[in-house]
């Protein structure tokens, strides 16, 4: 029997420090952190996130790309 794989959503594969620093940047703003967790649950290639939550991620974290944001060890589960 052939093993199938599931591609993981963006928000599973975002390292967890990354994760951390984007809340702490948001802990005033739920409905904006909310709507990030939202996109990136919903999103499984980071070129498909829209600009202004690619910036949310990007931002706190001080990354120029945003794949680097993601795991790419946790593609599949």
């Amino acid at each position: 029997m052939e093993k199938t794989y599931k591609r993981q959503n963006l928000w599973k594969r975002l390292k967890p420090e990354y994760k951390k620093a984007i809340k702490q940047e948001n802990k005033k703003y739920s409905y904006k952190m909310a709507n990030i967790k939202e996109e990136l649950k919903n999103t499984y290639w980071f070129t498909d996130v829209r600009y202004g939550v690619a910036f949310d991620v990007m931002t706190p974290n001080k990354l120029d790309f945003l794949g680097d944001a993601f795991d790419p060890n946790k593609s599949y589960e």
